[in-house]
């Protein structure tokens, strides 16, 4: 491949509601600019985007895929993104990093949908310039007019067709330009588009669209609307020229329209973005810091020393593949990188371009382009690269907290080891999802953005040779105190012939506040208990507290005094004061009104406004407690205190109650007494257990 100067280069990323087409826009840029032979088709082997087996069986993109084409002297890269909400990490990420503008496909009989308003969010904080693209004018129930309504409602009255569908339905056969007033049909399987005139029965029409067009341009520039105010037309070349200003600014937003399953209309839609859409260098510059912290910034130009960022890892024949954005600087095959965000050399070898998994090497690549590089020994998604003499390095990324939960096992027994393994490769790939082992269940624990995200995971480790199951993760009560108990005794005593065991201690036991922990106090006055023992004694406390008295759970906030004991000169040892301080402690608890805490999240849930009573309720029945509300955008964001063990399957909840429209984080916040009907149940549950083991 060639090299590419930054202001021949467009980043675009494609981006919409799972099933409205994004990666068959994608597969018709390829086939079009003849970067491939065939055109690709979705979910199916021949993809070029959705290669990975999950892929094709769920027929949806679960990944960030790359491809490039070139198109009218320019090279486009063509980043496929995630439509489902389980995967939208994925997205959210490639849109920070390395998207320069935006496409958003809707599908006109669908209009517009959930993750559609997300990303379009998405895109006003990013601050990246958009063009829509309605597809699927040829599918039953597809009306123009009505999902430009629709988009216009949902996501912005900026919208502005430039161009027209010819035809309807099964009978949609090409677009009229709103700019030149002409029609296009698309021949040879959609890769020659022919002009001609405007069919007779639509051309007032046209006109007419043209002129609301020309009105939209001129409003976004006080120059242009004081000259179209008072000749009534621009020229050409200032159309084109306000069209560019418009977009960029975010004063207009175009919208396109065809059928990428049938290849119709996507010629136009790249001479919008070859000749319309931001080089690197016309984006603002990276915010940064250098090795001694201070502010600084890195543009998009070759003059500058070269940093990166990784915005996504993804498997490959030769091991794992980094896809970089080159932020600022030239970088060249076998250069010596310092990667800044771990402060560890890094050598990049080859340089890959890449169309999918399919790669081609190139010896350099300039500010603003996206390069694959593999074998990167320390380097992670959105770490920060940077030549070696010039320290750079981007704020890390703010990843959302997994909302759901699964203890995860293998099936055979001997798999635990590669287990982890392969859990670690998948991360690499995958950087929402998260593994942590449960230090009170010792369970494996597997956490993600939603069921979907956790379900494929497991395909995944099926495919790499690991089956395993599944199941809700043991919640991590706790176990306390309410009353004060005294003078309780711990005593150990054992006769075996010769030697014995003795160790007896007198305990004060109280409750301490809510997240204090542990307090030892030694009364011991007058050498009731050596002072060699008592250490043993705090041990054998300590450890009864780790296996828990009433449930098996840990014990907290207690305050243990010894104040008295016995001990023989012979029978004593650490061992049996280690023992007797386990047992007074036991007797001390379960006498000091003992209970069960609950960990409790702090749960942030987004929705339409529609939806706020049947949250609220169900909060309210989950023993929720609302904190709070507050207007987000078109949303409404609702802050909560509820129980960890009513959160478990709240994602799934929650997206039946909202239609998918809600989202929702969770943190967590404190622990909080159990009621006692709950408790009951729980410590039955643990000694039917503990009779079962």
């Amino acid at each position: 491949m060639k090299r590419y100067e930054t202001k021949d280069i467009r980043n675009v990323v494609f981006v919409a509601h799972g099933g409205a087409g994004k990666t068959s826009l994608a597969e018709a840029f390829l086939y079009d600019a003849r970067a491939v032979t065939r055109l690709g088709v979705p979910g199916t082997d021949a993809s070029n985007f959705d290669y990975e087996p999950e892929e094709v069986k769920h027929h949806a993109t679960l990944q960030t895929s790359i491809g490039y084409v070139e198109w009218q002297k320019k090279k486009i890269n063509i980043l496929d993104t995630p439509g489902d909400q389980n995967f939208l990490v994925d997205t959210k990420i490639t849109m920070q990093v390395a998207a320069d503008a935006v496409v958003v496909v809707v599908s006109c009989p669908d209009g517009v949908q959930v993750v559609t308003d997300k990303v379009w969010q998405l895109s006003d904080e990013l601050g990246l310039p958009r063009a829509i693209f309605v597809n699927k004018m040829d599918r039953e129930r597809a009306d123009f007019d009505t999902c430009v309504a629709d988009i216009k409602k949902s996501l912005s009255e900026k919208a502005s067709p430039i161009q027209l569908p010819i035809g309807k339905e099964g009978a949609f056969e090409g677009i009229m330009d709103l700019l030149s007033l002409k029609a296009f049909r698309f021949v040879e399987e959609g890769t020659v588009m022919q002009s001609y005139d405007l069919p007779s029965g639509l051309a007032e029409t046209a006109r007419k669209a043209r002129e609301k067009l020309i009105e939209d341009i001129a409003s976004s520039d006080d120059v242009l609307l004081e000259k179209y105010l008072g000749t009534g037309e621009l020229s050409d070349e200032e159309i084109q020229r306000g069209l560019a200003k418009a977009f960029l600014s975010g004063g207009l937003i175009p919208v396109l329209c065809g059928s990428a399953g049938r290849n119709i209309g996507m010629q136009p839609l790249m001479d919008l973005i070859a000749n319309t859409f931001p080089a690197p260098d016309q984006r603002p510059a990276r915010p940064g810091v250098d090795d001694k912290g201070h502010a600084i910034e890195r543009s998009a130009r070759d003059e500058q020393p070269f940093a990166g960022r990784v915005f996504k890892t993804i498997g490959a024949d030769i091991g794992k593949i980094s896809l970089v954005r080159v932020l600022s600087g030239k970088l060249t095959a076998d250069s010596n990188v310092v990667n800044s965000s771990k402060d560890h050399a890094e050598r990049a070898g080859a340089l890959y371009a890449l169309i999918g998994k399919k790669r081609e090497t190139v010896s350099e690549v300039a500010a603003g382009d996206i390069i694959g590089l593999a074998k990167l020994k320390v380097t992670k998604t959105g770490d920060t690269l940077c030549d070696e003499k010039s320290f750079f390095r981007r704020p890390d990324l703010d990843l959302p907290q997994p909302v759901i939960k699964y203890a995860v096992q293998p099936k055979s027994k001997g798999d635990e080891d590669k287990l982890g393994a392969k859990l670690h490769d998948i991360q690499d790939e995958d950087i929402a999802l998260r593994v942590e082992r449960d230090r009170t269940s010792k369970e494996i624990l597997l956490c993600g953005m939603g069921q979907s995200h956790i379900e494929v995971t497991v395909e995944k480790l099926r495919r790499l040779g690991i089956e395993v199951t599944l199941a809700l993760p043991k919640i991590p009560y706790l176990e306390t105190i309410k009353g004060r108990v005294q003078n309780v005794e711990g005593k150990h005593k054992k006769q075996t012939g010769g030697k014995g065991q003795f160790g007896v201690c007198y305990l004060h036991l109280e409750p301490l506040a809510r997240g204090t922990g542990f307090e030892f106090v030694d009364a011991i006055v007058g050498g009731a208990i050596p002072r060699q023992f008592l250490p043993a004694v705090e041990k054998g406390i300590r450890d009864r507290m780790t296996k828990g008295v009433i449930a098996g759970y840990p014990v907290t906030d207690v305050k243990v005094t010894v104040i008295d004991g016995k001990y023989h000169d012979v029978d004593s040892d650490s061992r049996s004061f280690e023992i007797a301080g386990s047992k007074g402690f036991q007797a001390a608890f379960k006498s000091a009104k003992p209970l069960l805490l609950e960990p409790v999240m702090e749960v942030e849930i987004t929705c339409p406004e529609e939806y706020m009573g049947d949250i609220m309720g169900d909060i309210n029945s989950r023993r929720g407690r609302v904190l709070g509300m507050e207007s987000k955008g078109k949303n409404q964001v609702i802050k909560a205190h509820i129980p960890m063990s009513e959160t478990l399957k709240y994602s799934a909840d929650l997206r039946s109650m909202t239609g998918g429209r809600g989202s929702f984080s969770l943190a967590f916040s404190h622990y909080d007494e159990l009621p006692s009907h709950l408790a009951d149940k729980v410590i039955a549950e643990a000694k039917l257990q503990e009779e079962e083991d």
